[in-house]
């Protein structure tokens, strides 16, 4: 059990980190900025303070001490549970197989988080429709998951 938690934390870790890396490279490439951790940092210390779900003013909120760091933790966290979520799914539901194409379609699926449940909290709206660039917001959102779900598939298959 405790090696099995070593490799899921490892497969998390590596497969959160090829998605740093990927939006950094789009940067580069494209132009959109990455993630801004600070502020959904920011999200979650309001959160846990005031009991907000949905902010829609969290810009103008003033910046809370240790958001950035807030903000890391919650982004690991979460692809800690995109890990688990797809090991039950490949162990015990016989539904996904640790591969680059079962991986595509978990991150592709696993995008609605983002795009219903996050983009909204922050205040960007459903699917970042109160963004300058919604179709661009959504696309970058899509092209991440769907890195992070071909790593994740990935490493799951050579590490577990």
């Amino acid at each position: 059990m405790r090696e099995l938690s070593f490799k899921l934390i490892l497969v998390s870790v590596l497969s959160v980190a090829a998605i740093d890396v990927w939006q950094r490279l789009f940067y580069k490439l494209g132009g959109l900025p990455p993630t801004n951790w600070k502020l959904t940092g920011r999200w979650l210390l309001v959160l846990l303070r005031e009991r907000i779900v949905f902010n829609k003013s969290l810009s103008n909120t003033p910046a809370v001490t240790g958001e950035a760091a807030a903000g890391w933790v919650l982004h690991y966290a979460v692809g800690g549970v995109y890990v688990l979520v797809y090991y039950v799914l490949w162990k015990h539901v016989s539904l996904l197989t640790p591969t680059l194409s079962d991986g595509l379609v978990f991150g592709v699926i696993s995008v609605v988080v983002p795009w219903f449940f996050f983009m909204p909290a922050m205040g960007a709206g459903l699917c970042a429709r109160h963004t300058p660039r919604p179709l661009y917001a959504c696309s970058a959102a899509l092209a991440t998951h769907s890195v992070f779900g071909m790593v994740l598939g990935h490493l799951l298959g050579v590490l577990v």
